[in-house]
Parts: C-alpha cells; sequence; structure tokens
C-alpha cells in the first residue's frame, strides 16, 4: 500500500504536509486538495517508492528499529483523476 504525503504552501511558504497510509488515502488526497486548491494553496504530491531501515541484530534476532518511507514527486493530477 502506497504512503501519500501532501506538502501544503502558501504565498510560497511552506506551511507543512499531510501524509496517509490508510486504504483510503487516495480518496482523503482527493478531498484535501479540492478544499485546498479553491483556497488558493499550493499543493505538490509525494508518494513513497521504497523505504530505509535500521535494524539490530542481537541473539533473539533481528529486528527492526525504525523505517522512514522514500517519496518521489508524482502528479498530483493523476491522482485525483483517476478515482479508485
Amino acid at each position: 500500500m502506497p504512503i501519500f504525503r501532501l506538502t501544503i504552501s502558501h504565498d510560497d511558504q511552506l506551511l507543512g504536509h499531510f501524509e496517509s497510509d490508510l486504504p483510503s488515502a487516495q480518496q482523503a488526497i482527493r478531498k484535501i486538495s479540492a478544499s485546498l486548491s479553491d483556497s488558493g494553496y499550493s499543493l505538490d504530491l509525494l508518494v513513497a517508492h521504497s523505504e530505509r531501515r535500521l535494524l539490530e541484530s542481537g541473539p533473539d534476532g533481528v529486528r527492526t528499529i525504525s523505517r522512514e518511507p522514500l517519496f518521489a514527486p508524482a502528479p498530483l493530477e493523476q491522482y485525483l483523476d483517476n478515482a479508485p
């Protein structure tokens, strides 16, 4: 399941981002985009294509310490036009 990150800017100032990995993430991106675009906010979409993991190896085996999604830019229009 992909992880979506929608970065939100206004007047060329980065305000933050919305990130979701839920099954309904694409629908959430669509709703947020519609609301914010109409209000003059600039939006960019990033989609995680893989992840970086920090692992620990010990006598009990290997365990994941942390994971970091690796995002790549994606065309927002593609996800707005293709309803699931």
